[in-house]
């Protein structure tokens, strides 16, 4: 699921217009490439804890499938407007402190 959420940009888990909302955040979020695909992996980590609750109550089976087709086609802005704010606090957090990617 990683390989492919790093690779079509979450193009495949989120519509159309939510995808245009986030890449639109990612053009804005400057710093270049880096800057681009930091953001990306703070998007994913908010997003993986979106469902964390239950996602830790499932085997590695039932999380796979739930990851490779999370229930996001009823997702507004509002959702994708949440996810990016929620990215953003964990970029804030943890951005520029090495120690966290032990």
């Amino acid at each position: 699921f990683a390989f492919r959420w790093m690779n079509c940009l979450l193009m495949r888990e989120l519509s159309l217009d939510c995808v245009v909302r986030v890449w639109d955040t990612y053009l804005a979020e400057g710093g270049g490439a880096q800057g681009f695909s930091a953001f990306h992996t703070y998007v994913c980590a908010a997003f993986l804890l979106r469902w964390s609750k239950e996602l830790r109550a499932m085997d590695f089976q039932e999380i796979m499938v739930f990851l490779q087709r999370p229930p996001t086609a009823a997702w507004a802005d509002r959702d994708v407007e949440l996810l990016l704010s929620e990215a953003y606090v964990i970029k804030c957090l943890y951005d520029g402190s090495p120690s966290h990617l032990r």
